[in-house]
């Protein structure tokens, strides 16, 4: 398993509330358990306020543990030395919600894609003119062209931007994507292009993924495993078929039954079968 979470609780205390008393602590997370195998496409869905996010700084340390540990590739992430958790973040990589708001708006394209090489050039040594080249390349392997270099944020559409985005995380050569609801913010067409655009870069590049959402239906189409999470707590980890087809928790059937169109062969996510 490329990561292993096992037993992480992660407990926020509560606010001071007057002089004598708080509001009581909160349990973000509780008792938090799975594994996700090299190559794969895992899926954690769960309502807003569930624990998604949380679970995720926590995978990237930006918030502590209160207990248990994450492991990635046989390390234990919260253990590691700043340097070593700077190169550990070169493989890990996160793609975000919003394409509006992850891209600075002051940059140009080829600045944004290549801000990784330059915070990770003792692990990644490039001339400029080799990160220009390399910011090229990323952005034909996501679908944009040469005349995007030198561009801005504002003359693309949302589709454009997330592709900016996917671009900016591989450009370390990455090993495991973070997908922090990347399709949410986009229109349905646009989320089954951007969608058969990670189908095929994982196929590619031999990727991992571990996807965030709220749409059961984005992860049926992307995902190998699923985890439904409810009140900071896992409901059930299976199979997306096992999810989909015999769930266990009147949780999962809840958000089920809330779907539009539960059949995959009516919905717009789609592989196309040509990648």
């Amino acid at each position: 398993m490329i990561l292993d979470i096992r037993h992480v609780t992660k407990i926020f205390p509560g606010q001071r509330k007057g002089i004598f008393g708080r509001t009581e602590d909160f349990k973000a997370l509780d008792n938090v358990n799975l594994s996700i195998a090299k190559g794969k496409s895992y899926g954690l869905v769960g309502e807003s306020g569930s624990g998604k996010t949380t679970l995720t700084r926590c995978i990237l340390r930006l918030e502590d543990l209160t207990s248990g540990h994450i492991q990635y590739d046989g390390q234990d992430i919260h253990k590691l030395s700043a340097t070593d958790m700077r190169h550990l973040r070169s493989k890990l990589q996160i793609v975000f919600q919003d394409p509006y708001a992850s891209l600075d708006p002051r940059m140009t394209i080829h600045d944004i894609v290549a801000e990784p090489l330059v915070i990770h050039k003792d692990i990644v040594p490039m001339t400029p003119r080799q990160r220009t080249e390399r910011v090229l390349e990323l952005l034909l392997q996501v679908g944009l062209h040469q005349q995007h270099l030198f561009r801005y944020p504002h003359e693309f559409s949302g589709g454009q931007r997330q592709r900016i985005g996917i671009a900016r995380a591989l450009a370390v050569n990455p090993e495991f994507l973070i997908l922090d609801e990347p399709t949410s913010a986009l229109d349905v067409s646009v989320q089954a292009d951007v969608l058969n655009l990670l189908h095929r870069l994982q196929q590619e590049l031999g990727l991992t993924y571990f996807f965030i959402s709220h749409d059961l239906g984005v992860i049926r189409y992307i995902c190998d495993d699923v985890a439904v999470i409810y009140r900071g707590k896992l409901v059930e980890a299976e199979q997306v078929d096992q999810i989909f087809d015999n769930p266990s928790s009147d949780y999962t059937r809840m958000l089920l039954d809330a779907m539009p169109n539960p059949d995959p062969e009516s919905s717009p996510f789609r592989r196309a079968s040509s990648l």
